[in-house]
């Protein structure tokens, strides 16, 4: 599980308010390789934090009635053997499991918790906190592990316990709920009409926001704005509240896509939804100036330095993370900071002129003669989202270019060429696929891909979900199966 995953399982399995994932160490992956490869981030001081959780998340959930009462669905004190701790275990286990305790699970667990109250002395309620604590240490709970018995419809196929965690993980970023492990006991996943209603359900849940906040904020880089800083001193109006602002602004963006109905097709062009803090920001725009992702506060700010605009980032993204396209600079090439590369000191004051300089040389050429005509388009917007005309320094703002043979005068006229290029790539689709997989496409996923996107056709996101969890991908089982 990703630290947010974390999170977000023990307070829908304990009620707790607690989120100790936000101590734990950060392995630095970029998007959605940190949903990848979890065993090879397993680090002793991870381990020691998965540890201190358990004892933590244990000692929080036995001190709140609520909370326990979640947990003892018998009372222990009153069995006279150790009945009641193995239907704990097994009602607890199926939950932080995702799937049914095995006998020799189940007797083990129990041995535990005799050994509780004979050797340590413990009373029966403190017996099951320390089963609890040490179920919340087991690679069972921590990472998703595939390696149930195949289902009888066809080799290979998850069994639906499994196809309900992955539905879980995907849409809430969480363990399944009752209905889910109901439908999976009663192997109900197995069919498209099934897990098409499934989608429909989970994303008209409030937890499915965890789906477009995490999704999309791995896909494009949003989950990183609260740690993104400003210059202030530059940009006055920049400050905590707005920053905020700028993330429900575009998670409600998102949202309009994803619940709200609004096919993918008008990524690029859709209006904005209204924020009262963010109202300066948009004070100086000109009719028709701004209309989709491109030009959100959030994307603009996040693309650009604490003290400039980044033409070069801003294209970088759009290029690699709309289209899938890599901008890998050429190898053993130096690239010099913007003002570096023409020797001058201080500030740089027109980004457009330092890179001309770039451009200007022949190993920088090839990367910029791409990129630079898509992130001057934009330079009318400050680095927090503004809209200017002029540089500091009092220079008039250029945002004309050429990109496929195509003039324009700003982003307005760059966008419906960036739409129509849109049309026939796979991105979304191959973001999607690696997000609910928790793998990147291998070369026989891009023929499904390819079926994938032509089938969804640029509608709802909500579509291109029903699409990816009805694949034969992702109802089968992966070859790495442990996640």
């Amino acid at each position: 599980m990703t630290a947010s995953e974390y999170n977000s399982t023990v307070a829908h399995l304990l009620g707790t308010s607690l989120r100790p994932a936000d101590g734990f160490p950060a392995f630095g992956a970029k998007g959605f390789d940190a949903n990848v490869s979890a065993l090879s981030n397993l680090s002793q001081v991870l381990v020691q934090g998965y540890y201190d959780a358990a004892r933590d998340l244990a000692e929080d959930a036995f001190s709140d009635e609520a909370q326990r009462a979640k947990i003892l669905v018998c009372d222990p004190a009153q069995a006279a053997d150790d009945g009641c701790a193995r239907e704990i275990i097994e009602r607890f286990g199926l939950r932080a499991f995702r799937r049914p305790l095995d006998a020799a699970e189940v007797d083990r667990y129990a041995a535990q918790y005799t050994n509780a109250r004979t050797a340590l002395e413990m009373s029966p309620v403190q017996a099951v906190q320390h089963v609890v604590r040490t179920l919340l240490t087991s690679p069972h709970f921590l990472l998703r592990i595939e390696l149930g018995p195949d289902s009888a419809r066809s080799p290979g196929a998850l069994n639906g316990y499994e196809v309900a965690s992955r539905l879980s993980y995907l849409l809430w970023s969480s363990l399944p709920d009752d209905e889910l492990f109901d439908a999976a006991e009663a192997d109900e996943l197995a069919t498209e009409g099934e897990l098409e209603q499934q989608v429909d359900r989970m994303l008209a849940d409030p937890k499915s926001a965890a789906f477009f906040q995490n999704f999309f904020g791995q896909w494009l880089g949003t989950r990183t704005l609260p740690s993104h800083n400003a210059d202030a001193s530059r940009y006055p109006s920049w400050n905590d509240e707005v920053k905020g602002a700028m993330l429900e602004q575009i998670d409600a963006y998102f949202a309009s896509f994803t619940t709200g109905g609004r096919p993918w097709s008008e990524f690029l062009t859709a209006p904005h939804p209204e924020s009262k803090l963010l109202e300066p920001l948009y004070a100086n725009d000109p009719e028709g100036g701004r209309e989709g992702f491109l030009t959100l506060p959030a994307f603009l700010t996040l693309s650009s330095r604490a003290d400039r605009t980044s033409p070069t980032s801003r294209a970088k993204t759009i290029m690699e993370q709309l289209f899938c396209v890599p901008m890998v600079p050429p190898a053993n090439v130096d690239i010099p900071e913007l003002g570096a590369a023409g020797g001058d000191e201080g500030p740089v004051l027109n980004v457009r002129q330092e890179l001309e300089k770039h451009r200007a040389s022949p190993d920088c050429a090839s990367c910029h003669d791409v990129l630079d005509p898509i992130g001057l388009s934009l330079e009318n917007f400050d680095p927090i989202g503004g809209y200017r005309t002029a540089y500091p320094n009092g220079d008039p703002i250029d945002a004309t270019g050429v990109y496929n043979g195509v003039t324009f005068e700003d982003i307005t006229g760059l966008v419906p060429v960036l739409v129509e290029a849109a049309r026939s790539g796979t991105c979304p689709s191959e973001q999607l696929f690696s997000y609910a997989l928790r793998r990147r496409p291998s070369g026989e996923d891009r023929k499904r891909l390819e079926q994938i996107t032509a089938r969804w056709g640029g509608g709802t996101v909500d579509e291109l979900v029903k699409q990816v969890v009805t694949s034969e991908a992702f109802r089968l089982r992966a070859k790495d199966k442990a996640r």
